[in-house]
């Protein structure tokens, strides 16, 4: 059943497993692992699955999992620090064989204190973690530079003119969303520009959070183009501009990160910093499978790119 090379004749083989296929069996995966060590089995860890830049991340680390014959099981932490610790635990409890962290870490000081303990035991029986995001824990990861996308998206907007730009950022207890508007600070310090009060507001990484950050935006004052950390939010801030009466980019553009598959196809096509997330969920497969091997693998590096569409114009002229 195994395909092992145990002494067995060619016409038994083929009749054990055609047995096997007529009866639908499968292998006990959690017997074969008490004989092997190895449960061929991962646990990927992601914040909202319903969100497109998670799913497609997801889909990149099943494909490449699924050629060595190992199964995911996903969970959604949704911020939750308490809810991801458990599921932490819990991957540990079916002895996956490893565990991979597709969304940045939270800065909560006990989750981390906490999680650091777990993932210590769990490393200690031979488990494997590996992060595809910015994160506490040390350990192989696949790298995108949040910081650098940033800065280039500001640079972005400033060739097309503009010069005072509000900022749609995360939750402010996420890693990544200190990272990106660490970014943004950086790419507005270089410029020498300066964000008047109300011009950085936290939109959840949701398009509902993108609609509200717009609007304390457009009332802390005028901006000419507004930078959102993901596109979700970028898609709810064009929302809310269309909603009240301005054009977008005619009066405020608009721009976002990540290049999910519907920022194409938002009220206006979204102009966005791609981040190559199938690709991410690959290579993170693949450090998966080489430490799964006894390797040492290292970070692999990953770079974006902007997508230029409709929703980013040259800044309007003051009246």
């Amino acid at each position: 059943m195994s395909g092992s090379s145990h002494p067995v004749s060619e016409d038994t083989r083929k009749r054990v497993l055609s047995a096997a296929d007529r009866l639908a069996f499968e292998p006990n995966r959690l017997a074969r692992a008490l004989v092997t060590a190895r449960s061929q089995t991962v646990g990927v860890i992601v914040h909202d699955i319903s969100d497109p830049y998670f799913g497609d991340i997801v889909k990149g680390l099943e494909d490449r999992m699924h050629q060595d014959d190992y199964r995911l099981f996903v969970a959604s932490s949704d911020r939750d620090p308490d809810k991801e610790l458990s599921y932490f635990r819990a991957f540990q409890a079916h002895q996956v064989d490893a565990i991979v962290f597709a969304a940045s870490s939270m800065t909560d000081a006990a989750y981390t204190e906490t999680l650091e303990g777990l993932a210590g035991r769990f490393r200690a029986r031979g488990g494997v973690i590996v992060a595809l995001s910015d994160h506490v824990l040390a350990g192989p990861r696949v790298r995108f530079d949040n910081r650098k996308a940033v800065i280039e998206m500001v640079r972005y907007l400033a060739r097309h003119g503009h010069r005072r730009i509000g900022y749609i950022g995360g939750p402010s207890d996420l890693e990544v969303s200190r990272v990106r508007l660490a970014g943004f600070n950086a790419g507005i310090a270089e410029l020498g520009l300066t964000i008047a009060d109300g011009l950085i507001v936290d939109g959840h990484f949701t398009v509902t959070g993108g609609e509200a950050a717009m609007a304390e935006i457009l009332d802390a004052g005028d901006v000419t183009a507004v930078l959102a950390a993901n596109d979700l939010m970028a898609i709810g801030a064009t929302r809310h501009l269309l909603a009240s009466g301005r054009m977008v980019p005619g009066d405020v553009s608009v721009a976002g990160l990540d290049d999910i598959p519907t920022a194409a196809y938002g009220p206006v096509p979204l102009t966005t910093m791609r981040v190559p997330t199938y690709d991410i969920g690959r290579s993170g497969a693949e450090l998966v499978l080489g430490a799964l091997d006894g390797a040492e693998p290292e970070d692999v590096e990953v770079t974006g790119e902007v997508i230029e569409r409709q929703s980013v114009g040259p800044a309007p002229t003051p009246a």
